[in-house]
């Protein structure tokens, strides 16, 4: 089978979507099938073509800027470059379909499969506009964000519902039930993320310390685990919360931690590597999710690799992922008493935190694995093919 890939980021270390998109490349061309990947180029990025898989850079170049989204003119630019180079693989190569990576690939991949008529499948992760009416006034009033983008995102995340795909491609149930709220008559399917294979981290646990990993943005909700671990180091003053990542509300954050007398137990790192990444993880309690609004969470996987336990927020798809009591805690998202009652919970009971740490490593095995996600990206392929015969 020959995959045309679009994806604006193409990176197993600069955010969900993007990493979901290297895996399904990985798990294609590792069985035997091709793909060729139209994406921006990325200062700082270096990618790595094999015999299977073919990478197309097209301008703008872009940077990552802890997570924001690409301006519009960067979108547009995108579309018309990755138009021009997309159409011209189709024309060379005997392209089966095309996979999109949701808003300006989505619409690229629109455009092409109208003009050369390949099947279109677009992957959407989350749906932000149905959660909160305010919720892109929210997002423009964070540090150095795109006041054009938050406009008109709500308008072109109801738009793409009319784009031409033949199917939706999506994360988790709960973003399916999202994008059914949104409109659209298109089929879904929902395939669970999955992450690539790392060895487990051999280092020194320490109890009292805990990890947010993630995107500094206002819905990822981390000031209920700065106020909650307000309450923590009152009973333990030697506990640690890291928070490594990087975003718009990092100020924001910082000048919460500061106001509440725990900046000596609060330590921001910045972005991290993935060899950091895993390190953090694996020497901490256990990760902190405190997320109101998610597609999937891959992180939550990979402390599942590291055998650590998760604390979510008791919202979907969190709280279908994790198993409350058995590979981590569910929480109500604005009780920062409960927060601070769990994290003390994990600090008196290190031993119970393991256990649900290896239950989560299991978990990971089992339902969330590359040959489980290829299987199912195989059947969805296939059923649009045989449609399309």
């Amino acid at each position: 089978m020959n995959i045309l890939l679009l994806s604006q980021f193409f990176s197993t270390t600069k955010g969900g979507g993007e990493y979901v998109f290297k895996t399904i490349a990985k798990v294609m061309i590792d069985n035997g099938h091709k793909v060729w990947v139209v994406t921006n180029k990325v200062k700082g990025e270096k990618y790595e073509e094999s015999k299977n898989m073919k990478i197309i850079t097209v301008s703008p170049t872009l940077e990552y800027k802890g997570g924001l989204p690409p301006t519009f003119l960067d979108n547009t630019r995108y579309t018309i470059n990755a138009f021009r180079k997309g159409r011209s693989i189709i024309k060379k190569q005997n392209i089966d379909l095309i996979h999109s990576n949701n808003f300006a690939p989505a619409l690229t991949g629109s455009l092409i499969s109208n003009f050369t008529k390949v099947p279109h499948i677009t992957t959407i992760h989350d749906i932000f506009s149905i959660y909160d009416k305010k919720f892109w006034k929210k997002w423009s009033k964070q540090s150095n964000v795109s006041y054009t983008n938050a406009r008109l995102v709500p308008f072109f995340e109801k738009l793409m519902m009319q784009f031409r795909f033949d199917y939706i491609h999506t994360v988790s149930d709960a973003t399916k039930k999202d994008i059914q709220k949104i409109g659209t008559k298109k089929p879904i399917h929902v395939i669970p993320n999955c992450i690539q294979d790392n060895e487990q981290n051999v280092v020194e646990l320490n109890t009292n310390q805990f990890v947010y990993l993630g995107r500094l943005v206002f819905y990822k909700n981390i000031n209920i685990i700065l106020k909650a671990f307000k309450i923590v180091v009152n009973k333990f003053p030697d506990a640690r919360l890291i928070i490594a990542g990087d975003g718009p509300y990092k100020k924001s954050l910082q000048n919460i931690t500061k106001k509440l007398g725990i900046n000596e137990s609060v330590i921001f790192t910045g972005y991290v590597t993935p060899e950091q990444k895993s390190k953090i993880l694996a020497e901490s309690n256990a990760l902190l999710f405190p997320s109101i609004i998610e597609g999937f969470g891959l992180v939550m996987l990979e402390a599942f690799q590291q055998k650590r336990p998760v604390i979510v927020s008791d919202i979907p798809p969190m709280s279908d992922i994790i198993e409350n009591n058995t590979t981590g805690l569910i929480i109500d998202p604005y009780d920062e008493k409960k927060w601070a009652d769990a994290i003390i919970r994990f600090i008196r009971n290190p031993s119970e935190s393991e256990m649900m740490g290896t239950n989560g490593n299991n978990i990971l095995k089992i339902k969330y694995n590359q040959k489980t996600m290829y299987e199912k990206l195989i059947k969805m392929y296939d059923s649009i093919l045989s449609k399309n015969l």
